[in-house]
């Protein structure tokens, strides 16, 4: 009799104490719910001010060099020309004619009409792809003046010459305009590219993909922004609105 009442008592304090315990720790699943959700607001609305200001940022920027793109006859005449691919060319047309004003159409000038025009300004002085770079360039006007300077070295005349008197020869023969020497017309070319072509692109490429890097992260900041405000919002507003369940438990029957 006594083991039977002792059974009965502790099965209601099981059943009194299952179920007293879900409203508290609903009541903790909303709080925390509330906490995080403006946590997350409050991290969208930073991150949507850091990227709506890069985007700014850049825009200002760009608008200050008064870029313009190319028109639609400009691109097509390039690609006449060749210094433009067609492929080149239709990744500009969304742009043409436009004020250079965000990251794409910065990336689109540096990598599609900058860059090609260097590419083509290399092939015409037969430079091949392999050093149609700053350096590369600079390796093949060593090796004109290395040849130029062999060429200097036979001449009779130069015969008591040293070698520095005859490096400021061909040193003057690259500089001299109407110079007979082919090796001093090709040394003056490959570096008028080099110093020219070569450097102002690669400048003005870098310059312009580090402002589309910079677009480019706003962009990223921006999407990650509202999708930490939606989940931010969705967050509070369930733990305000929600009301879970009353569970209940019967007690078990005696006899």
């Amino acid at each position: 009799m006594r083991f039977s009442l002792f059974a009965l008592r502790l099965r209601e304090v099981e059943t009194h104490t299952s179920t007293d315990w879900i409203p508290m720790a609903s009541q903790v699943y909303k709080t925390l719910l509330k906490i995080v959700g403006l946590v997350l607001l409050v991290i969208g609305i930073g991150a949507l001010i850091g990227g709506s200001f890069a985007h700014s940022y850049v825009k200002d920027q760009l608008s200050e060099q008064a870029i313009a793109m190319p028109t639609n006859e400009t691109l097509d005449a390039q690609v006449k020309s060749g210094r433009l691919t067609q492929e080149n060319a239709d990744a500009m047309r969304p742009f043409a004619g436009e004020e250079m004003t965000t990251g794409p159409m910065a990336q689109a000038f540096a990598n599609e009409y900058i860059a090609s025009h260097m590419k083509a300004a290399a092939v015409a002085l037969d430079v091949p792809d392999d050093k149609a770079t700053y350096e590369g360039v600079g390796e093949l006007v060593t090796e004109k003046t290395s040849a130029l300077t062999e060429v200097l070295k036979a001449e009779p005349e130069n015969a008591d010459k040293t070698d520095a008197e005859i490096s400021a020869l061909a040193t003057k023969e690259i500089a001299n305009a109407n110079t007979t020497y082919q090796d001093a017309k090709d040394a003056a070319a490959l570096q008028t590219l080099r110093t020219g072509t070569m450097f102002t692109g690669n400048s003005l490429r870098g310059m312009l993909l580090n402002a589309y890097g910079w677009w480019l992260l706003g962009t990223i900041a921006i999407v990650a922004a509202w999708a930490l405000i939606v989940i931010g919002v969705a967050s509070v507003v369930v733990g305000f609105v929600w009301k879970p369940k009353s569970a209940t438990a019967s007690a078990p029957a005696t006899e």
